[in-house]
């Protein structure tokens, strides 16, 4: 079941569709199975301006994700024709209803509320826009080379 954004305790604010070209608000910082982060660490405004709980910062490069705006919808990973997606705390998982679960005020709370979209396949994208599509807090950008 998807998390309901009533549950959450953050307003989760669409990607910033310019990332790429802003390094001193996205700085690449990190690097998480193969991929580029950005703004790891990073304090940023959730929709109410208010501080997201999380520091996670946007996954990837072509293919996008704020991990701090993902809410473990998996929409994405429903549509995406060459996989390249996975749940990033249940490995080798893709789909809705199989993210891991987080009990609220745990320490993975702390860190990541819900579960997360790890784009693990990056390189295998086509383009065809269907998970930024279909992502309904609009977490995910697709920029092609």
């Amino acid at each position: 079941m998807m998390v309901q954004l009533s549950s959450l305790d953050f307003k989760p604010k669409p990607i910033d569709r310019d990332f790429l070209s802003k390094p001193d608000e996205f700085p690449v910082n990190g690097e998480h199975v193969g991929h580029a982060v950005r703004a790891q660490g990073t304090q940023r405004p959730d929709m109410d301006g208010a501080p997201y709980p999380t520091k996670l910062g946007i996954h990837g490069t072509e293919v996008g994700v704020d991990w701090d705006c993902c809410i473990a919808d998996g929409a994405c990973l429903d549509v995406c024709p060459t996989q390249v997606y996975e749940w990033a705390l249940n490995p080798g998982q893709i789909g809705t209803g199989n993210d891991h679960k987080i009990e609220k005020d745990s320490d993975e709370w702390n860190t990541y509320r819900t579960d997360k979209t790890d784009m693990i396949r990056e390189k295998d994208c086509i383009y065809c826009m269907a998970c930024e599509t279909v992502c309904p807090v609009q977490a995910i950008k697709i920029t092609p080379p």
